[in-house]
Parts: structure tokens; C-alpha cells; sequence
């Protein structure tokens, strides 16, 4: 590995220098557009694009919303070392987060799991909804531990019976989830899972799903936060939880 290079603390995230601005879709870093984002900024608002020259405006997150897993856990240290960033996939200038690796080691995936299930076990959830598709992996685990459905979302022309959509941006054009219509009724208290958040847009998209069919959105949970990218600034007043960041 080039010397010229430095880690971020506890995130396993490796960015070249000099610094480059990045930005996220589908669980890789992308050196292209930084979204522009206030802390007063309305839940789900679309994203602003600036130059990635230009440095990204200075943000204060809610306190309220920001929460990880303690770092005094050895479990952290032993998930955080699972997960391996392959550079320049699936293409030149981006880092992946991958995760299969951690799904090899039977112990830290337990970790993982665990972690999760600690603490929602007691906070009356009736939905785990998992995003397509790293939500999957981890939601399904959880939602039988702690006695709740699983409801995944998906991409478009995936669910086989009638469904509900929802649209997010992406860097350049739009796309969809979905998921059964009468998965999730009024009155569920759902926590949302995926195994990473960046920008925020397919959290985001999760959340409207749900508020729209009336069930109450207690919390978000991901694996790993890429905090360059202010997702959770985008989520509003929507807690997030992480175990890595």
C-alpha cells in the first residue's frame, strides 16, 4: 500500500492523498459530488451537488440523532477488522466496504448481530424493514431475535405481488424501492437496516415508505457511517445508529 495514505479513526475507510471529496452510491465511495446540507436541513430533501473542489460546508449534527456503539467494546475492534476496503472496484478512484469478509468470521458476524439485538430487544419493534440488498443480510437475524417481521425493500419489479414505491435521488437521474402493499400497517414501530450509510438517499426513501403507510420510524441502524458524507445530516430529526464510523 502506497505510504501516502492515512485511515480514518475506527471506520476502516483508507482516502488517498492529497484529500479528495467523495461521495457514495450503491456501498462504494465515488470521487465525484458532495451533497450540500445544513443541520436544518427538512428530512428527505434532495441533494445539492457542489464541485468536488470546493471544501463541503461546515455542519453540526443533532446530538440527538448521533449514535454509535461504544468503542470500548471489543466487539467494535473485531467487526471494524472484518470488513476490508478493496481499492479501485468497480472501478479506478473508488474504495468498496466489503462486507462478505465479515459474514466469514462466524464470530464478528455474531458480534454484529448481537450488538443490534441488544438494543432493540426492548423497544417494542414490529417491523425490521432491510434494504436491498446488505439490509437483507442483517435484518432477518435481527427481526427473529427480537420477535418482529421482516419487510425487505426492494428495487423496482422485484416483489411479485401489488406495492408501494418510493423515489430517492441519486447522482445523476433517480430510482425506486418498494414493498408489498399491507407488509407494514398503521401503528408498526419499525427500524430500518442497511449495511452502510453515506449520503443518506436510500435511508431517506425508507423512512417516507414507511411514514406513509402510518408506521412510526423508531430508529435507522447501519453496520458502518462514511461521516464525509453527512448522511445523517439528511435523515433530520430521524436517530441513526452505527456500530463503525
Amino acid at each position: 500500500m502506497n505510504m501516502n495514505t492515512l485511515k480514518t479513526f475506527n471506520s476502516n475507510v483508507i482516502f488517498p492523498k492529497p484529500h479528495i471529496l467523495f461521495s457514495h452510491t450503491a456501498n462504494f465511495i465515488n470521487p465525484l459530488k458532495l451533497p450540500s446540507l445544513t443541520p436544518s436541513t427538512p428530512t428527505c430533501q434532495k441533494l445539492q451537488p457542489i464541485s468536488a473542489s470546493t471544501p463541503p460546508p461546515t455542519t453540526t449534527r443533532h446530538c440527538s440523532s448521533h449514535m454509535a456503539a461504544p468503542t470500548s467494546d471489543d466487539r467494535i475492534a473485531r467487526i471494524t477488522s472484518a470488513i476490508r476496503v478493496i481499492p479501485d472496484f468497480p472501478k479506478p478512484g473508488i474504495l468498496f466496504q466489503d462486507i462478505t469478509t465479515l459474514l466469514l468470521d462466524p464470530v464478528a458476524f455474531k458480534d454484529t448481530i448481537d450488538l443490534f439485538v441488544e438494543r432493540y430487544k426492548d423497544k417494542n419493534i414490529s417491523v425490521v424493514a432491510g434494504v436491498e440488498a446488505r439490509g437483507f443480510i442483517f435484518g432477518p437475524p435481527i427481526a427473529l431475535a427480537i420477535g418482529a417481521k421482516f419487510v425487505p425493500m426492494r428495487k423496482p419489479n422485484k416483489l411479485p405481488g401489488p406495492v408501494i414505491s418510493e423515489e430517492y435521488s441519486l447522482e445523476y437521474g433517480t430510482d425506486k424501492i418498494e414493498m408489498h402493499v399491507g407488509a407494514v400497517e398503521a401503528g408498526d414501530r419499525a427500524l430500518v437496516i442497511d449495511d452502510l450509510i453515506a449520503t443518506g438517499g436510500t435511508l431517506c426513501a425508507a423512512i417516507s415508505l414507511l411514514e406513509r403507510v402510518g408506521a412510526q420510524v423508531v430508529e435507522c441502524a447501519c453496520v458502518i457511517e462514511l461521516p464525509e458524507l453527512k448522511g445523517r445530516d439528511r435523515l433530520g430529526d430521524k436517530p441513526l445508529f452505527v456500530l463503525i464510523s
